[in-house]
């Protein structure tokens, strides 16, 4: 228990870690793509509204010349030595950014102002502008292109202005921030998975103290009340056969007092049991050994029909032969003893127990289907909890509430699993799985 609930806190912690951390990234990734596409449209917008010539930032007047000297000198210099715009990481964004601007006029006719982007030719650009001028949006991107648009309705005269800008280093920076906020959250996810598999050890430490502690103390006072116990019945055996006690009244408190007393060593001996099993874990798989379950099944059967005939039932066994599953025996039989002992109690007089094993995949399945009063949902979630009863019309049948909680802790030594459903109408189904022994005894 203490195990599921240190890898529950693991868990949810990790969950909540990979959630707030995918909130950040994705946060600074959107972030991010919001300023490249308003950065980009606003140089787009700038590029519209100029007068169609080379953009240039401000410059006085008196360094007009010198300016335009030394512009032509760098991107001479620039051609020269195969550089383009793009590489050129100086001077302000829309001369840095590749950049194309285009005119329509009122006939349809495609005029290319200027282009400084160098992949695209004058006839691929004059294609580009009549998609975009069909596409009939103001603004937009060609993913293919890797071009991102923005045009001007068209003025009094049938003008229109396009804009292109090359954005192929935006997503070449939006898909490397991905995939680098990819490995950091994957990084970080697992480091904070080794710190909360450390953290929920120290957390649930007092929880499993106690836990031990309890668990200690019921084996202890389990162990200790079987003495005594033991003695008593000894001593009203012994009383019972004096011939000194004549009196019929004696005689029946005498049996009162075995009676109660045998059913509290029963207690005693199912909570030991548990105790045992919730302290051991499973065991290791070398120290369990092929069990025939068919042969056991059937002599569990034989066993049980005497008992069944005089409740006035039946039962009926379908077992595969040769089903072998690694396991102590004696712990499997007590299995098949509670679950039959159970479709017993719980059945309807005159009906028929049904048992079932059979080969399933790489597991032995067992199934006991008695004809009873269905269990409700209710029922079904909490049928394993230790002295848990079931509805107050089945509280006439003796017992402790603890057998199917044993069954349950026999499952989990062996690596099974027993489940309980019912068709809702009169019949109930116990399930047990338990891996088969492989060949060679594995």
């Amino acid at each position: 228990m203490i195990r599921r609930l240190r890898w529950k806190f693991t868990g949810v912690m990790t969950i909540i870690c990979a959630l707030f951390l995918s909130g950040i990234l994705l946060s600074l990734y959107y972030t991010s793509r919001m300023n490249f596409e308003q950065g980009c449209l606003g140089i787009l917008q700038a590029v519209l509204m100029d007068d169609g010539e080379h953009p240039d930032p401000p410059r006085r007047l008196e360094d007009t010349g010198n300016v335009r000297e030394g512009r032509n000198e760098r991107e001479g210099k620039n051609v020269r030595e195969g550089k383009n715009d793009r590489e050129d990481g100086f001077g302000p964004p829309e001369e840095r950014m590749p950049l194309l601007l285009a005119e329509t006029d009122a006939d349809g006719e495609i005029r290319i102002l200027f282009n400084r982007i160098y992949q695209l030719d004058e006839e691929a650009a004059r294609s580009l502008v009549a998609q975009i001028r069909e596409m009939g949006t103001l603004q937009g991107v060609l993913e293919d292109q890797s071009l991102r648009f923005l045009r001007t309705e068209p003025g009094p005269d049938g003008t229109a202005r396009y804009a292109l800008a090359d954005i192929y280093q935006e997503q070449t920076a939006l898909h490397w921030q991905a995939v680098h906020s990819l490995i950091i959250g994957l990084l970080a996810l697992s480091a904070f998975f080794v710190v909360f598999i450390f953290l929920s050890r120290w957390i649930t430490a007092p929880a499993s103290h106690a836990w031990d502690a309890q668990q200690q103390f019921i084996s202890d006072a389990s162990h200790e009340l079987k003495t005594p116990l033991t003695v008593i019945l000894a001593n009203i055996d012994l009383l019972r056969q004096s011939p000194f006690i004549r009196d019929e009244n004696d005689r029946l408190r005498m049996e009162h007092i075995a009676s109660e007393a045998g059913r509290m060593k029963q207690l005693t001996e199912n909570l030991l049991t548990l105790a045992r099993g919730d302290c051991a874990g499973s065991p290791p798989a070398e120290s369990l050994v092929p069990v025939d379950f068919s042969f056991l099944t059937d002599s569990c059967i034989s066993t049980f029909e005497p008992l069944v005939f005089e409740m006035g039932k039946s039962i009926s066994g379908d077992v595969q032969p040769d089903v072998t599953v690694r396991g102590d025996e004696a712990k499997l039989r007590r299995l098949l003893s509670i679950l039959l002992d159970n479709g017993c109690k719980y059945s309807r007089p005159d009906s028929c127990i049904q048992v079932q094993l059979k080969k399933e995949g790489q597991d032995a399945l067992l199934t006991v289907t008695s004809a009873g009063t269905p269990l409700a949902p209710e029922e079904l979630r909490q049928l394993f909890h230790r002295f848990y009863r079931a509805d107050p019309s089945r509280g006439t049948v003796a017992g402790f509430g603890l057998g199917l909680s044993i069954a349950q802790s026999i499952c989990g030594e062996h690596r099974g699993k027993i489940t309980a459903s019912t068709d809702g109408r009169e019949s109930n189904t116990f399930s047990v799985r338990l891996p088969l022994c492989r060949k060679g005894g594995n």
